[in-house]
């Protein structure tokens, strides 16, 4: 029996301790390669997944995932080797356990991340044998006789590399004509200031507080002005123990803190406040529009940056129940408190702050919370919050890069507010045009001065915006896989911000004429913006539709007073665009697509103009967007008739070069686009419509005397390219903007 046992034992013993050949030779350099490899891969998941805020915890979790990482890799190796060793046919059993090992760790990283299954395998395979390649030929290296076979692979390689790289920049190079396009036949720009240039104010800096913060001393024992806590158990019930321990407090003792800019001098001044949006918890990000905080202030707004670093995402802590409603009400307290510091004597806010002129700006989920704030009534029935907030009045409102979640089966409808909101093209956090919604639930009645904006910025992403958000759309290890190529520099995006924000606020809070004309025409702004390809569109308060596209009803209509013929197409289709994500936009469009000359055809009846309620339009609006895929921008012209039989043309193109289609690779030359974050990215546009503002006395001859919209009877859209597809929203009249003409932009002094 002793003897029956023995030989299994004997050979299991022999099959333990025996290496094979190849292991002797090739696995220390490849297992040397697949722990370098894993253990980048372990410190990317520790920055990306910080358990604390301080240097030092940071490297304690880069060491802890070393370690964790090192053991995995030893004891996966050998437990691998071990049931290796089985097998009946010698194989390289420590390499192969390093190369599993390898695979598995990406592969499981990757899902824990979310980066989808399949670019997970994918990922994860690939990072195998790249790295087992990598180990092969350097072990290689040490065999005189070999050294040339490994010249002979990598230098065809390395060719094929770079004509894949310079293909794929020339098919870029698209992309950078597109944008400078922009510009392309103006030459003008307003004389004057540049709004996104430092003004004439000096201004005090500091903060306001708990006073108890324990991470950042500014909102601690640094607190200039301290504010009592509030506390948002009514509605918030999920906040964890370790985000108390984290930061000291629960929902119950909420802090109200704030980095505040004053201007120097008597006041008040115009409120705005700005307010981050959702970001790892542990990298604080209300320190990220300083540049904001500082250019406001010069000019005379009493600017403050909001905290709320307490709410956002922890990986640790995960994140507070209603975190989209807890941001607008946070926002609601400050401005609460923000009164009675007004009225109390003796500290820094003390008859500063003119509350008929406030301003909100928001990023990402902070963008929702300031629509949210403006309409806070819908949102938050409290009777004393209400009657504390009757003497704020929010005359306009600035979202960058916004989500538009439904909070309580709601939305935000503005009314009688100022709306902007700014998008990237190149956005994988928020990467469709959310805002764009809350643009068309933004009204005014026909007595107000208000108007609405939006921004679409070619080379914008969604993280530039804050300064201490880095240039990456998603955290570690996910955002390396992001291509950062086609992104602007970061500085420029800032820039960009600055003009418009400050344009806005010049216009909506200061009365300041000449920078409404901005949102209209970006061209204005030519000396002070850099290149790229700008999408604006915009309406003011006495805009009106005169045909509007109704996918329900299959027409198009001006209610009874107009009518649609149309020639030359190959089809014409009523429709509901989608964005990029699948969802659909707010309103419908008409799809025109045409191979050869084609016009559409808007009829007006006589006396129409009396029912479009607007006396007098001076400018009619042409609203529209280029989806032609192979980046041809069409040609397009404008014809007016009169009753009389007179008629005048207009090239679009005189006005404002019509927008390519804006395409974006998110991931490394958009090789993975259709399946990193489970097809997320899967589509590279989206249609984004161009609003043109044509002078309607530009049509006709000044010997003809004082026009107006009463005397055209047909409006003609001619597409004259060869061929090409865009969508028609809307056609409709305005008045001109708050603006004076090119090169006579007055500049009203302090």
């Amino acid at each position: 029996m002793k003897q029956f046992f023995k030989k299994p034992w004997s050979w299991t013993a022999q099959r333990l301790v025996a290496n094979s050949e190849k292991d002797r030779t090739y696995t220390i350099c490849c297992m040397v390669v697949f722990l370098l490899v894993t253990t980048s891969a372990s410190i990317m998941v520790a920055l990306g997944t910080p358990t604390g805020a301080t240097s030092y915890t940071n490297l304690l979790d880069i060491g802890r995932a070393v370690a964790i990482n090192g053991l995995l890799f030893f004891i996966t190796t050998i437990l691998v080797g071990v049931l290796l060793s089985f097998l009946p046919f010698s194989t390289p059993r420590l390499l192969l356990g390093g190369l599993i090992y390898s695979i598995g760790i990406i592969i499981t990283v990757l899902i824990y991340d979310k980066s989808g299954k399949l670019f997970s395998f994918l990922v994860g395979i690939g990072v195998g044998l790249i790295s087992l390649f990598i180990g092969l030929l350097f072990a290689m290296l040490f065999y005189r006789n070999k050294r040339r076979i490994v010249v002979f692979l990598i230098l065809p390689i390395i060719l094929v590399i770079t004509i894949f790289i310079r293909i794929h920049d020339n098919e870029g190079n698209r992309s950078l004509d597109q944008s400078e396009l922009v510009f392309a036949d103006y030459t003008e720009s307003i004389l004057g200031e540049n709004p996104g240039q430092e003004g004439d104010y000096s201004y005090t800096f500091f903060t306001y507080g708990s006073g108890e913060d324990k991470h950042r001393a500014e909102f601690g024992r640094d607190v200039t002005v301290q504010t009592p806590t509030v506390d948002a158990s009514d509605f918030v019930t999920r906040w964890g123990n370790k985000r108390e321990a984290f930061w000291g407090f629960d929902q119950t003792n909420l802090p109200v803190n704030g980095r505040t800019w004053v201007p120097e001098g008597v006041g008040p001044f115009p409120l705005i406040l700005l307010v981050h949006g959702n970001h790892i918890m542990e990298h604080f990000s209300t320190g990220g529009y300083d540049y904001l905080g500082e250019l406001l202030a010069s000019r005379g707004f009493l600017t403050i940056s909001v905290d709320q670093d307490f709410i956002n995402f922890s990986n640790v802590s995960g994140i507070p129940d209603h975190n989209y409603k807890l941001r607008a009400w946070v926002l609601l307290q400050h401005l609460v408190q923000l009164q009675e510091l007004n009225e109390t004597p003796g500290n820094e806010f003390f008859q500063k702050i003119d509350f008929d002129r406030v301003g909100l700006v928001g990023h990402s989920r902070g963008g929702q919370a300031v629509s949210m704030v403006a309409d806070h009534q819908r949102f938050f029935k409290n009777v004393r919050l209400r009657e504390e907030l009757a003497t704020i009045n929010i005359e306009g409102v600035v979202a960058l890069a916004p989500t538009d979640r439904r909070v309580d089966g709601k939305k935000a409808n503005l009314n009688n507010v100022s709306y902007l909101v700014i998008q990237g093209a190149r956005d994988a956090d928020v990467n469709d045009f959310r805002g764009d919604h809350q643009f068309y639930r933004t009204n005014f009645s026909k007595d107000d001065q208000g108007f609405k904006a939006s921004l679409y910025i070619a080379d914008a992403n969604h993280s530039q915006f804050n300064s201490e958000w880095g240039r990456m759309d998603n955290s570690l290890p996910r955002g390396i896989f992001l291509n950062r190529k086609q992104t602007m520099d970061p500085e420029d995006q800032r820039r960009i911000a600055k003009v418009y924000l400050s344009a806005f606020f010049e216009s909506v809070l200061h009365n300041r004429e000449g920078y409404e004309q901005l949102f209209p025409d970006h061209q204005y702004g030519k000396d002070w913006l850099p290149e790229t390809t700008f999408i604006s569109k915009y309406q003011n308060s006495s805009y009106v539709p005169i045909t509007e596209a109704k996918h329900a009803s299959g027409e198009v209509f001006g209610g009874s007073e107009a009518f649609v013929e149309t020639s030359g197409f190959r089809e014409v289709e009523i429709l509901r665009p989608e964005q990029r994500t699948g969802n659909n936009r707010p309103v419908d469009a008409v799809l025109l697509e045409w191979k050869g000359d084609a016009t559409y055809t808007i009829n007006l009846a006589e006396g129409f103009e009396s029912e479009l309620g607007l006396e007098k339009p001076e400018h009619l609006v042409v609203t529209m967007a280029n989806v032609a895929e192979d980046g041809s921008v069409p040609a397009v012209e404008i014809e007016l008739e009169s009753v009389d039989g007179g008629g005048g043309v207009r090239s679009l193109e005189e006005i404002m070069p019509i927008p390519p289609v804006i395409e974006t690779e998110f991931t490394h030359f958009g090789l993975f686009d259709t399946i990193f974050r489970e097809g997320k990215y899967e589509n590279s546009w989206e249609p984004v419509f161009q609003t043109f503002m044509i002078p309607i006395d530009s049509f006709f001859e000044p010997s003809r005397g004082e026009l107006d919209l009463a005397q055209i009877n047909k409006i003609k859209l001619h597409f004259r390219s060869e061929s090409g597809k865009m969508l028609l929203e809307e056609v409709g009249a305005c008045h001109r903007p708050n603006y004076v003409e090119r090169g006579e932009l007055s500049i009203s002094k302090r």
